[in-house]
Order: C-alpha cells, then structure tokens, then sequence
C-alpha cells in the first residue's frame, strides 16, 4: 500500500518531466541561420516577390494581385515586425492563403523547432527552416 499523498504527486512530476524533455528538445535544435534563410528565399519568394523582396519577381506582372513589398512589412506594422503573422502567412499555419494567392510552402519549410526571439522580450517557437526564412524578411526591413 502506497502512504498517503504520493499517487497524486506522480502525474504531476511525469507532466513536469515530459515539459522539459519538450524544452530540451527546443533548445537542443540547431539556430536559425540567416545565409540559409536568404538561400530558402531565393529558392522559394524571389520569382513572385524578386531578389530584394521589393515585389518584383519576374512573374509578378503575370498575377492578378501584385506581390506586396516585403521589405516594408514592419514600416506597414506601425513599424513593429509581426513575427508571428509573418510566420503564418508564409507557412500557412492559418489554412489557405486567401484567394490561393500565395502557395502555401509548410512542406518544405518543416524541421525541428528553435525559439526566436519576438522583439518584445517573448519567443516564438517554430520549425528552424521557416524562422531562417522569417529572420532573413526582418533582415531586410527599411522605413
């Protein structure tokens, strides 16, 4: 017979345990790297977006909606880059994108996850090959 009390403590501690396995894993996965994320960009943004994400890819004058200026994201935030948001759009956490206007690229952006920084004190935590591609955008933010 087990004494008092102690049944109830082993779900807590089997919770407490599987929380920071899930921590460790987190903070065990590779860092985002820029170089990576300007590569994935290239391969995957520039045709629509262009090379200097201004919103003019070569195909770009083939759509019917004009890829927006990714380097003014922030400036269109208040001046506040939307990590987050960005994150989704481009992975397409949300579902579709609207109007199937933008492919969604989750696929081949998935991998162990990293925490990044939110620029508010926070993180974020999403796959590595998408927050290189996110990181890269913020990179290139200008008023």
């Amino acid at each position: 017979m087990s004494e008092p009390g102690k049944q109830s403590i082993r779900p807590f501690g089997v919770a407490v345990v599987i929380a920071l396995a899930g921590g460790l894993l987190v903070a065990c996965a590779p860092e985002p790297m820029p170089s990576a994320g300007a590569q994935a960009y290239q391969d995957y943004c520039a045709i629509c977006h262009g090379t200097r994400a201004l919103g003019d890819g070569p195909v770009a004058p083939e759509l019917d909606v004009p890829p927006p200026d990714l380097t003014l994201i922030a400036s269109r935030n208040g001046g506040v880059f939307p990590l987050r948001a960005v994150a989704d759009t481009v992975y397409g956490y949300s579902g579709k994108h609207e109007a199937d206007l933008m492919p969604e690229f989750s696929p081949l952006l998935d991998g162990p996850d990293v925490a990044v920084p939110d620029g508010s004190g926070g993180e974020e935590i999403m796959p590595v090959r998408l927050a290189e591609v996110v990181t890269y955008l913020q990179s290139l933010q200008r008023p």
